[in-house]
């Protein structure tokens, strides 16, 4: 049995299905469905991700090569699957050197032109080389999650005052708590960016919480995140984040009975505190915000999600989020 290597570079964070080398992924899965061949592959960064899902969702042989610290016992539960054989190695530069060096034919898909990979396999013999489904060449496009919204609808703007608003945004990667197989099958055959904001909206809704997060916060201290301002005068937060590619919030959330909200021990946030979950010391940046924190999840039981409205983007993401939802949803514009 031949053993193969399929060769990605690092790929953006902008990405879905219609992208040709994703498409090109598909087709060299295909293509090796009814080879005798073993692939040469790795696991823990997107674009390996990517190959191994294809590779397993088409029932094709692997060996995983793994980069330290992460272990085969890892890979076998993000992609729920038992590996016969496999490497382990010390950096992800031995990783690729040991993939490149130990298969027979090589088929590049997108590299990076002078990129790691590139360099490797440029000292190599030609013919080692299979560039059939290679599509270096493509360019992918930069607006990723980029938006300007145009002026909130008349409903939006008559929404109640006495609620504490959720608002969710696209997310690059995987989701917290999802395996990297799962967001790899559904990157595959996306449309769009599969974690967008209506992505995420609905997976709350679907797993009725929302999950906490603890970056930036004292003590590393998990909290869920609100605001008191009305949706009308919140444009100020979905603006663009060009250092992290991504929107600082979208036009996706939840809006909750402030009273309600109190009940389940969501409180407002304190400046110039010791820092603490509910604290801010002194960064006047972000008290436009008006933020509300509680600790941990805020779960969206039988109570909350008769008293709760849902805002989309568009009127006609409406609908879609109806499918789930029998409460009020309202469209931005």
């Amino acid at each position: 049995m031949k053993r193969i290597a399929l060769l990605f570079s690092h790929l953006p964070k902008h990405l879905c299905g219609l992208d040709l080398p994703i498409k090109q992924l598909k087709a060299a899965a295909l293509f090796l469905k009814s080879q005798d061949v073993t692939v040469i592959t790795s696991a823990g960064q997107t674009h390996w991700d990517c190959i191994l899902t294809a590779l397993l969702d088409h029932h094709i042989p692997v060996h995983p090569v793994i980069a330290e610290p992460m272990t085969i016992d890892d890979v076998s539960e993000q992609f729920s699957c038992v590996f016969k054989s496999y490497t382990i190695v010390k950096s992800w530069e031995e990783r690729d050197r040991f993939i490149c060096f130990n298969a027979e034919r090589l088929y590049p898909l997108w590299l990076r032109k002078n990129g790691r990979l590139a360099k490797i396999i440029a000292l190599l013999p030609a013919e080692q080389i299979d560039f059939r489904f290679d599509c270096s060449s493509y360019r992918f496009p930069a607006a990723g999650f980029k938006y300007s919204l145009r002026e909130p609808s008349s409903e939006l703007c008559s929404l109640p005052d006495d609620s504490l608003w959720h608002w969710t945004r696209g997310k690059h990667g995987i989701w917290d708590g999802e395996t990297r197989r799962k967001f790899c099958s559904d990157l595959l055959c996306s449309q769009s960016a599969p974690r967008n904001g209506l992505a995420t909206l609905y997976r709350i809704l679907t797993e009725r919480k929302i999950r906490a997060g603890s970056l930036h916060i004292a003590g590393d201290i998990a909290v869920t995140s609100f605001t008191e301002n009305h949706p009308a005068s919140s444009v100020v937060l979905f603006t663009w984040r060009k250092d992290l590619q991504r929107m600082n919030f979208e036009p996706y959330g939840i809006g909750i009975p402030r009273e309600y909200a109190y009940s389940k021990g969501v409180r407002l946030l304190k400046y110039g505190a010791t820092p603490d979950w509910d604290t801010m010391q002194s960064d006047n940046r972000w008290k436009n915000e008006r933020e509300w924190r509680v600790q941990g999840d805020f779960l969206l039981d039988d109570e909350c999600t008769k008293k709760m409205i849902i805002v989309v983007r568009k009127s006609q993401e409406t609908d879609y989020i109806r499918t789930i939802f029998s409460g009020r949803v309202v469209s931005y514009e």
